[in-house]
């Protein structure tokens, strides 16, 4: 895929929980730049996170503004080359407005898999453990109102619903598959590529129309274990050495 700007080549459409953290280190490799996801705003983009929640106020508005749209999605992605993860993943169809020229990936798994995953990590129930886990990760990182704000809003717009019950598997489970249709529906399939668990470079790499890396295997990152590690351990205060051993992008967030 040949890259004569700056401009986004890639729109990540996946969920997350759905192999958005392996997607966006194989965007890199192939691509040589970087991809903006979830953790790049955990981790080192907190002014974003105002951008994002006045994009969610606009695109709910009645009478919405698509300049002031594609004004706050440019300036937010600016130096990136794809997108992968929440909360750019719903908005994919601004994307394609703004860049039309970017192809369209839809990161895919089992549903009853994605949603225990989902459970043991970005969004527990109320009554779950694994909530005081990352409420005192948001703490240490600040901003926890905000970035709950940031990542509730803009699923809700992602599966078209207002005021979700997310502690409803049954109901979360319908927006998974509902949201995955409605993607398939919507992107022109010469522009979409439906990539699951365990596909690894090759259609990624046709789609793309570059080579598959030499040597390199598909990554596989951000493991349920993980991710709960690091949450742990941001909430002990670790520090960014002991973080990166974890989640490497964190090295990143020292540049």
């Amino acid at each position: 895929m040949s890259d004569n700007s700056t401009s986004l080549l890639v729109i990540g459409a996946g969920l997350p929980r759905t192999g958005t953290t392996s997607m966006k280190r194989a965007l890199e490799i192939l691509l040589g730049k970087p991809c903006y996801h979830m953790m790049d705003i955990m981790l080192r983009k907190h002014e974003d996170i105002g951008k994002w929640l006045q994009l969610i106020d606009e695109v709910n508005k009645t009478s919405r503004n698509e300049v002031i749209i594609h004004d706050i999605l440019s300036e937010i992605l600016t130096g990136y080359a794809s997108v992968t993860d929440i909360p750019t993943c719903g908005f994919y169809r601004e994307l394609m407005n703004v860049y039309p020229n970017a192809k369209v990936i839809l990161t895919i798994r089992d549903k009853t898999d994605w949603l225990s995953s989902l459970r043991h990590t970005v969004m527990p129930k109320c009554c779950d453990p694994h909530k005081q886990i990352k409420e005192e990760a948001m703490n240490v990182i600040g901003y926890s109102v905000e970035i709950d704000k940031m990542i509730t809003g803009s699923m809700e717009y992602a599966f078209q619903k207002k005021d979700i019950n997310f502690d409803d598997d049954e109901l979360l489970l319908e927006c998974f598959d509902e949201y995955n249709k409605t993607v398939k529906e919507t992107v022109p399939s010469d522009r979409l590529l439906i990539h699951q668990f365990g596909d690894g470079w090759e259609p990624l790499c046709k789609f793309l129309n570059v080579d598959i890396p030499n040597g390199i295997d598909y990554p596989h990152a951000n493991e349920r274990k993980h991710m709960k590690e690091l949450m742990k351990s941001v909430g002990k205060h670790e520090s960014l050495e002991k973080l990166s051993d974890i989640y490497p992008e964190v090295h990143d967030a020292r540049l």
